[in-house]
C-alpha cells in the first residue's frame, strides 16, 4: 500500500487497517507514506515491485504524475489498485488498474455545498482551501460547485492550494482572509486543511465572523462540528471501509475472481445534531 501520507489521520488510519485487516485474510500489508511527495512514491513503488510484492494499492499525491508508477507495476506483471484517489492518465500510456475504491466524493461535495447553502441562506462568499492534484478532491469541488450554481448569491472568491495539510492550509487560509475580508465560509477539502483554517480565522479575529464548512471525519473536527464553534458542519468518510472492502477484492482476484473496477463507499453528513453518534467512529 503506498499513501500519499501517513500524517494525515485519514491515511494513517489506512495503513493500519490494512496491516490488521490483511492478517485476518491471510496475507501480509506492508504500508509507506509518500509524505506528499510523488517522485517519493515512485521510489517506494519501485521498492514493492523489487520485493515481487502479489498486488500494489496506490493512493498518489499527484493523480497526473503517477502514471509511471502504474505502468512499472503493470510491465512487472503486478496487479493495481487505486484507494481515495485515482490515477489520470494511465489508460491512455496503456496502462491497467483492476479496482478503484473512494467515497462517493462528488455526492460529499453535493452534501457540503447544501450545508454551506444553508449555512449561508443562499447568499455570501466561499473560499475554498484546496488541493487540485487529487481526483478525489476535483470530484468533491465539483459537487461543490454544482450546487452553487442553484445558487447565484454565493461567490466563490478565493481558491488556493491548501496543501491537504494543516500548515499549508493556514497558509492558504490565512492568504486568502487577508486578499477577501468579506469571506463568510471556508470550504475545507479535509479535515488537515480544515484545521489551518481554524487556526487562520482565530489568528485574523474572524470567529464568528468566518465559518468552515467541508470534510470532517477525524475526531477534533466532528467535535468542533459538534460544539458549534468554527467548524459548522461536514461530511465524513469511511477509511476503514474503503480499505477493508479493497483489500477483501485483492485477495479476490489473486484467487482468479472478478472484482468490480469501481467501488464508491458513501459520503456521511456531519451536523451539530448528529456529531455526538460520529466521534466514536471518527478517525483520530
Amino acid at each position: 500500500m503506498a499513501l500519499m501520507t501517513l500524517t494525515n489521520p485519514y491515511f494513517g488510519l489506512m495503513g493500519k487497517t490494512c496491516e490488521t485487516y490483511a492478517q485476518k485474510l491471510g496475507m501480509i500489508c506492508h504500508v509507506e507514506g509518500a509524505n506528499l511527495d510523488q517522485a517519493t512514491q515512485l521510489s517506494q513503488v519501485d521498492g514493492f515491485i523489487q520485493q515481487h510484492v502479489s498486488a500494489l494499492m496506490i493512493a498518489p499525491p499527484d493523480a497526473k504524475a503517477a502514471v509511471p508508477e502504474v505502468l512499472a507495476a503493470n510491465k512487472a506483471h503486478i496487479p493495481v489498485f487505486t484507494i481515495d484517489t485515482n490515477v489520470v492518465g494511465y489508460q491512455k500510456a496503456g496502462g491497467h488498474v483492476v479496482e478503484f475504491v473512494q467515497t462517493n466524493n462528488y455526492h460529499g461535495g453535493v452534501i457540503v455545498g447544501q450545508e454551506i447553502a444553508q449555512y449561508l441562506h443562499g447568499h455570501g462568499t466561499v473560499a475554498i482551501d484546496d488541493y487540485p492534484l487529487a481526483t478525489s478532491v476535483l470530484n468533491r469541488d465539483a459537487g461543490v460547485k454544482a450546487v452553487f450554481k442553484k445558487y447565484p448569491g454565493i461567490k466563490i472568491v478565493a481558491d488556493a492550494n491548501g496543501g491537504g495539510n494543516t500548515t499549508q492550509g493556514l497558509t492558504a487560509a490565512s492568504a486568502m482572509l487577508e486578499a477577501h475580508p468579506n469571506v463568510n465560509v471556508i470550504y475545507d477539502i479535509n479535515c488537515p486543511s480544515g484545521l489551518g483554517a481554524l487556526d487562520a480565522i482565530k489568528a485574523a479575529h474572524d470567529v464568528g465572523k468566518v465559518a468552515v464548512i467541508g470534510f470532517a471525519g477525524a475526531k477534533q473536527c466532528v467535535q468542533d462540528v459538534q460544539n458549534n464553534s468554527i467548524f459548522k458542519a461536514g461530511v465524513m468518510q469511511e477509511p476503514r471501509l474503503e480499505t477493508t472492502i479493497e483489500l477483501a477484492n485483492v485477495k479476490k482476484y489473486l484467487a482468479g475472481k472478478k472484482v468490480p473496477s469501481l467501488i464508491l463507499t458513501p459520503a456521511i453528513e456531519i451536523t451539530k445534531q448528529d456529531a455526538s453518534k460520529y466521534i466514536s467512529v471518527a478517525y483520530p
